[in-house]
């Protein structure tokens, strides 16, 4: 088979939900392709959010960054069943979710989580969080201490993301989509596919201009250094070597304040979810294993 047909099944396997049956050495649960994701509705507290859902068992809560949205997580929904069902949310203004006029903060996604959670009856889920995900899962279990079983952070920082230097152009007259391409190509490392990305780009459509600058406003603007030293439950903390963003010195900063928590680093940039997929289901997997014994 040509090279450029196997770069390209493969990132359209990862990045848009295709499940696959993992080799055995990589995991023991064995309902792996089990459930098709499903998407549905959900209105909570004046917002109406899609979700994804495949799988059984207790619920892991998949929350994407700030220029993606839940199909970044299909492939990892049912992996875990029979013992954990899967929940990717798209937040509010992304993806199939409403669209209002406002409330795109670290404080209102984190909000927005919990009443999705209350509506789902989720009393303690798993919370895996990318990016801005990580970043509102660590105000979420400051807020919300009583609510979170463990908590997977993934590329994300304690301090403020900085990912655009000139944020109120963004829409006028500068194009939203434009600012997001650029985001999401430099967070591959350089001579990356683009085949690898672009089931990301294809996403853009489905935010607009006053999401991503009032979101990336506010990340420009997060701190809970210092605080997240409240954090007692099982983390795990996952980052890319070759990330400049949310970089592996920011992640030792994250563990050095979490007690007990993990740090697993892959040779990746920002999105080693795309970039080493098998690994990452495997990391998560073991994780989770951990916390169910």
């Amino acid at each position: 088979m040509p090279l450029i047909i196997v770069l390209i099944l493969t990132s359209l396997t990862v990045m848009t939900g295709c499940n696959t049956v993992p080799s055995a050495s990589s995991s023991s649960w064995t309902s792996q392709a089990a459930s098709e994701p499903h998407r549905r509705s959900i209105a909570i507290d004046g917002v109406t959010l899609s979700i994804l859902e495949a799988g059984t068992g207790d619920p892991i809560i998949f929350v994407h960054g700030v220029v993606t949205t839940s199909n970044i997580f299909p492939k990892y929904l049912s992996a875990y069943s029979p013992d954990f069902r899967g929940i990717a949310v798209d937040l509010r203004g992304y993806g199939d979710s409403e669209k209002p006029a406002e409330g795109f903060t670290i404080a209102q996604f984190s909000k927005d989580l919990i009443a999705l959670a209350d509506k789902l009856g989720f009393e303690k889920p798993v919370w895996v969080g990318v990016s801005m995900g990580g970043m509102i899962l660590q105000q979420l279990a400051l807020d919300y201490p009583d609510r979170v079983r463990a908590l997977v952070l993934v590329s994300t920082t304690d301090g403020a993301m900085v990912l655009d230097k000139d944020l109120p152009t963004i829409g006028n007259p500068r194009d939203f989509g434009e600012v997001s391409k650029n985001i999401i190509v430099e967070s591959f490392p350089p001579g990356t596919s683009p085949t690898l990305y672009q089931p990301l780009l294809d996403r853009i459509p489905t935010w607009n201009a006053t999401v991503l600058r009032e979101a990336l406003t506010d990340m420009a603007r997060a701190n809970v250094h210092g605080q997240i030293t409240k954090i007692d439950v099982p983390t795990l903390i996952v980052v890319g070597a070759k990330d400049d963003v949310a970089t592996p010195a920011i992640a030792r900063g994250i563990q050095s304040q979490i007690s007990g928590a993990r740090l697993v680093e892959f040779n990746t940039g920002h999105f080693m979810m795309a970039e080493d997929p098998e690994r990452f289901r495997t990391v998560l997997g073991n994780f989770l294993r951990d916390i169910k014994r």
